[in-house]
């Protein structure tokens, strides 16, 4: 549910707060941006802990929302993650690593590193990507790379795949009575300017783009997985699949919840020190949520049968039968996975509680409502932007007006403040 903008707050706090904001910033942009962004992520009610221990010592980092190099209202951008993961790597003795993802992917720019991070971690300790709601496109790649990998068994896996989108504004242009005259060195230079129409030269470069990057993508599946490049190619398609689905295709290890995971670990001593070569977790009683496998029946076994005779309708005479070794299989069509049905009580909860019941009443897809409330929230935040840009320049002009009156307020490291009114008046016991 999208954050209201009504406030109700002591207009001093957010002067005391946007002081305190420029201060600390140095009148700097871009770690002002870092700044509100976190704010904006505590507001948002995301995780604000790139990573958090466990009192028994196990490492849960957070890959959450939509994945961006860095600052986005999301903390579980690659550069936190690569900074939790950092951290945990200096710790005098490793401890095993639980990758909390849901997410439904993110930037290709700045995922290499947190790749190698994983990689190079899971040789040396347990790490287990715990798939809790949706690891899709990047946030799957990301979890290829650990020891094992599972998901609850509510969860969607895969959209494997690489894409990249340009607006191709030029009959709108045209309409509107506006010329684009664009001025370049080359024919690629200046290729998707608003205005201009793409060529079939570039429309060529950009498709064997993606293409290169997805290779990459799909080598580190075969390679952390240990799939083979058919068994790849068959599930890379952009679909995502339901857990069962995902775990016969070999897309993760079993099904389970966060909690599951965490129970199976300290129930296979994986709190003493794990053995090298990239140790997996393996499937176990704790995982108290995954979907009964249906009873396979055992094959009976092979017997000596008579052949029976074949009789040609229209002649009458017997024909002699076909031996078995000569008959050709036909294979049988693959049935197409059912998307996760998603009740009244999904969609409330993903997207509030109004506009919820509203897409579920009018049939609006789970897919499409995604986009639909992404499409509102990077409405809102180009809104924020424009917002933190004016109090910028109100913080510029505070600080240079009085500088000694920009000095921060922080109520809970001065203890001479009792309160957030005290502390915007400097007022102390």
């Amino acid at each position: 549910m999208s954050p209201s903008r009504l406030w109700q707050i002591d207009q001093r706090f957010l002067q005391a707060f946007q002081a305190r904001a420029a201060r600390k910033a140095g009148l700097d942009p871009e770690t002002l941006d870092d700044i509100f962004t976190e704010y904006l992520a505590d507001a948002l009610g995301v995780d604000s802990k790139p990573y958090e221990m466990t009192e028994d010592g196990i490492a849960i980092v957070s890959v959450i929302g939509p994945l961006y190099k860095r600052k986005s209202p999301f903390v579980s951008n690659y550069k936190a993650i690569g900074e939790a993961l950092t951290a945990i790597s200096q710790m005098e003795q490793l401890p095993p690593i639980v990758l909390k993802i849901d997410s439904p992917g993110g930037m290709v720019a700045g995922l290499d590193p947190v790749l190698d991070q994983i990689r190079e971690l899971a040789e040396q300790t347990l790490v287990v990507a715990s798939i809790n709601g949706m690891g899709a496109s990047a946030a799957y790649r990301i979890a290829s790379q650990a020891g094992s990998v599972y998901a609850s068994k509510d969860s969607e896996v895969g959209s494997i795949g690489t894409y990249w989108q340009l607006l191709d504004y030029s009959e709108a242009y045209k309409k509107a009575g506006v010329e684009s005259i664009l001025l370049t060195t080359g024919p690629y230079k200046g290729l998707g300017t608003p205005g201009e129409p793409l060529t079939r030269q570039q429309r060529e470069f950009l498709q064997q783009t993606v293409e290169e990057s997805n290779e990459a993508f799909l080598r580190d599946i075969m390679a952390g997985r240990e799939m083979s490049e058919e068994a790849v190619d068959s599930v890379a398609d952009g679909r995502w699949w339901s857990a069962s689905k995902a775990e016969a295709f070999g897309l993760i290890d079993g099904i389970g919840s966060l909690a599951d995971v965490l129970q199976m670990i300290r129930d296979q001593g994986f709190l003493k020190e794990p053995a090298m070569a990239k140790p997996k977790l393996q499937p176990g009683q704790a995982v108290t949520d995954a979907e009964e496998a249906a009873p396979v029946a055992e094959s009976a076994p092979e017997e000596t049968q008579p052949v029976a005779e074949a009789i040609d309708e229209e002649t009458g005479e017997e024909v002699e039968p076909v031996a078995e070794e000569d008959v050709e299989e036909v294979e049988e069509p693959v049935a197409e996975p059912v998307a996760a049905v998603h009740d009244l009580g999904a969609y409330m909860s993903a997207f509030g509680d109004a506009e919820g019941a509203k897409m579920f009443r009018d049939g609006i897809s789970w897919q499409d409502a995604q986009q639909a409330h992404m499409a509102s929230l990077k409405g809102e935040l180009q809104d924020l932007k424009a917002e933190m840009a004016q109090l910028r320049e109100q913080a510029a002009a505070a600080a240079q007006a009085s500088p000694d009156e920009a000095k921060g307020v922080n109520v809970a490291a001065d203890k001479g403040y009792v309160s957030w009114a005290d502390a915007c008046r400097g007022k102390k016991n």
